[in-house]
Formats: structure tokens, C-alpha cells, sequence
């Protein structure tokens, strides 16, 4: 009876963490506040999304820095995921050949910074690791005999199986030349999709977001092997405002929208020059990169080892705190909203503020609004919407027939709304 009762345990122990495992979505971001400048692209693409095709030439480079003086012991697990980044079925032989836990071998010291820190790589396929099928994956990063990992890397592996026609306006089913952008786009599907309307998943991200990201829309209708999305609410888009940026590459003198480089030992700091809320303002166009980092140096040739890192100092002036929490959205947060990314209001400077430590490079950011953690952000109260805006759109097709273990992506499309 004893031996009974404790296997019966046992085994709802394990349902459980199998529960908690299957309820877990993986986001790209950093869990130890030394991992710095996670960033996860393309191999020699660093201003694309972390998508490549099955079994192309080039892989996905996961790179970071560490701020420690000397390299550390690390290890990395990879799991394949589902098309809502929950894990998928499959066995690990089923999605890749090698072995789990694997070294991260690729690293080089910091040289001539003020601040030290270790830069790792690991790249997709590599000698131990090759993918084999297509679909969306997480890659976690441990300290050597450690339980809890410190950050997680995610990107996808596309099969083309099917093709899409996209288009944005700005003559939205909520009014012509306002706020919003509006998606459209035809799916075209193969004749391995048999019922479309339940095999396959859509997904939309503007600016490579996931906090306002139109999940599993339905089509409006189906005409042949296609599938019509117009008209559909959920692709109706906050326009929002071209990004704000800066760039520091030299602490010799101040780059782009930096009001001053200071040196208080034994760190440097890069101090922005007040930004101001530019809802109700009119429309200005400047160039960005839509949230999206470029790091770069004038100190050396390898900004992965050579750039420095300064501590940057944000300020946006604002007579009384708004009632929902403000943030700084870019790819410096990993497009995250959380405690590294929200800003706290100083009433005694009468204004919103924020000090992060950054690399060297060029940045774009926008400042963004959320009530709770459940809802998703807006840009009026702080950027205002303005249909001119210049947006990137992203259309994510996952495909799974009835009996399937795990989600294909099938296919992707890129706009830029100009």
C-alpha cells in the first residue's frame, strides 16, 4: 500500500510539471540582469526577423553579452514549439539530431571597454546540433550545473508550402486616413491542407511585436485553394508614430539626440535629451528601423568585443503620471513589457525617467502604455496614431493536420507600409 500511494504521487507529480511545461510560452528575453544585448537574426542580417528556411545555407545566430570578467561555464537546451510558443510533441529526435545541453563554445572577451563582459554565439545549424523540421523553437541558456536558465532565445524554421499577397492601408474599416492601418492579404494553400479552416493557424505582428500581435485570425472567406482575409477587426492596427532614436558609438563627444557623455567612475553615462509626448502633435517623417538596434563602434572594428556600454538616461517631461504604466518599446527590451522596460514617474522632476546600461550602437525606441499585464499597449497617450506612419508587417502561416504532433510554418510574408 505504501509503494502504491508513493508512485501514485509520483506520478501526479510528473502530470503536473507536464501541465506547467505544456502552459509555459517562450519569449526572447533575459531572465539575469547579466545577460546583456540578447539578440537573435539571421547569420550576417541583423535587421531581420529571426525566421530562415529549412535546411538553407544560413543559420540563426544567437549572440549576448555577459558582464562578467572572464568566461563563464554555459550550457543550452532547444525545444520545439508549438504556433502559440507553448512546447510541442515532439521527442527531440523527432526535431533535431545531436544532443540537448551542449557547451556554449563560441565567446571572446570584452577589449579596451570600461566595463568587461564576455560576448557568446551560438549558431543554428552547428557541428552538434542540425533542425529537422520547420515550426517555431526556444533556445535556453544555463549556468553549468544550474536549474534555472537566464535567458531564452526564440526563432522559426520555415517550409514554404504556401503563398501570400499582403497589402496595408490606411483606408480601414474604422475610417479613411486616421489612426489605424488596415491588413489584407490571399493565402494560398497546396493540397495537402484538406479542411484550411481548422489545419491552418495565421498570425500578424507589427514591428516584429507580440504585445498587439492578431493571433489565430480567421479568414473572411474561402474561395478555391484560397483564403480571403479582409475586413477582419482584429487586423486593424494602432498606426502609431515613426520611432524615436540615438546612437552613441564614442564617448569622445555626443552622437545623435545625446545631450551629453559623462564619466562618473568608473562608468560612462549617456544622457538623451528630454523627449516630448508627441500625441496631438502633427505627423513628421524621419527615417527608423522600426524598434530595432544596429550595434556598432568608432572605438575598434569588432563591436561584439569592442563596444562599450554606457549607462543611457531617459526622460519624457509630464506635469502628472497618466494612469496606465508607461514603457520604452524597442529591441534593446527584446520588445518586452516588463520591469527592465517600464519607466517610474519622478515627481520632484516632474516627468517620467528610466536609466538602463546599453551597448554601443544605434537605437529606436517608441514610449507606449499598458493598463494591466493582461491588455495590450497603445501608442495614443504618449505617440499619438497617424495613418502616415511607416509600419513592417509579418503574416506567420503554421499548418497541422488532425493526428499531427506539432505545427509546420508553412509560410511568411513581409510588408512595409510607406
Amino acid at each position: 500500500m505504501k509503494h502504491t500511494l508513493i508512485l501514485i504521487v509520483t506520478c501526479l507529480l510528473y502530470a503536473t510539471s507536464q501541465e506547467n511545461m505544456q502552459a509555459q510560452k517562450f519569449k526572447t528575453g533575459a531572465f539575469s540582469d547579466k545577460v546583456k544585448t540578447l539578440q537573435v537574426h539571421p547569420a550576417d542580417r541583423w535587421d531581420a526577423a529571426p525566421i530562415v528556411e529549412l535546411n538553407a545555407a544560413d543559420g540563426i545566430v544567437i549572440s549576448f553579452d555577459a558582464m562578467e570578467a572572464a568566461p563563464g561555464a554555459y550550457t543550452y537546451t532547444i525545444t520545439h514549439c508549438n504556433a502559440d510558443w507553448t512546447p510541442s510533441q515532439l521527442i527531440q529526435s523527432e526535431f533535431m539530431s545531436g544532443f540537448q545541453n551542449r557547451y556554449v563554445d563560441d565567446y571572446a572577451s570584452s577589449f579596451n571597454t570600461t566595463m568587461n563582459y564576455v560576448n557568446y554565439r551560438i549558431t543554428f545549424p552547428n557541428d552538434d546540433v542540425t533542425l529537422k523540421v520547420s515550426g517555431n523553437y526556444a533556445v535556453q541558456v544555463f549556468p553549468e550545473y544550474a536549474d534555472t536558465p537566464i535567458l531564452c532565445a526564440c526563432f522559426s524554421v520555415v517550409e514554404r508550402k504556401s503563398d501570400i499577397f499582403m497589402q496595408v492601408t490606411s483606408q480601414t474599416d474604422r475610417g479613411m486616413n486616421n489612426f489605424y492601418q488596415q491588413v489584407n492579404f490571399t493565402l494560398t494553400y497546396g493540397n495537402e491542407v484538406k479542411t484550411p479552416m481548422q489545419d491552418l493557424k495565421v498570425f500578424v505582428r507589427q514591428n516584429n511585436r507580440s504585445d498587439n500581435e492578431a493571433a489565430l485570425v480567421k479568414p473572411l472567406r474561402i474561395q478555391g485553394n484560397q483564403l480571403i482575409y479582409e475586413h477582419i477587426p482584429s487586423l486593424i492596427f494602432e498606426a502609431g508614430n515613426e520611432y524615436r532614436n540615438f546612437e552613441m558609438t564614442t564617448h569622445q563627444y555626443s552622437g545623435l539626440n545625446i545631450e551629453a557623455i559623462q564619466y562618473y567612475s568608473p562608468y560612462y553615462h549617456a544622457i538623451l535629451y528630454p523627449d516630448n509626448i508627441r500625441a496631438g502633435r502633427s505627423y513628421s517623417y524621419y527615417e527608423d528601423i522600426n524598434g530595432k538596434i544596429f550595434i556598432r563602434t568608432l572605438s575598434g572594428t569588432n563591436a561584439d568585443t569592442e563596444a562599450d556600454y554606457y549607462i543611457v538616461h531617459f526622460f519624457l517631461p509630464c506635469k502628472n503620471p497618466y494612469p496606465e504604466a508607461v514603457y520604452i518599446l524597442s529591441e534593446a527590451f527584446n520588445n518586452l513589457l516588463d520591469e527592465r522596460s517600464k519607466m517610474d514617474y519622478n515627481p520632484q522632476e516632474g516627468g517620467y525617467e528610466k536609466s538602463v546600461l546599453l551597448k554601443e550602437g544605434y537605437y529606436n525606441y517608441l514610449y507606449v502604455t499598458r493598463k494591466n499585464d493582461k491588455s495590450s499597449s497603445g501608442t495614443a497617450l504618449m505617440e499619438g496614431n497617424y495613418y502616415q506612419t511607416e509600419n513592417e508587417y509579418r503574416v506567420l502561416v503554421y499548418f497541422r493536420r488532425t493526428g499531427d504532433k506539432y505545427d509546420q510554418l508553412i509560410g511568411t510574408q513581409t510588408i512595409q507600409f510607406k
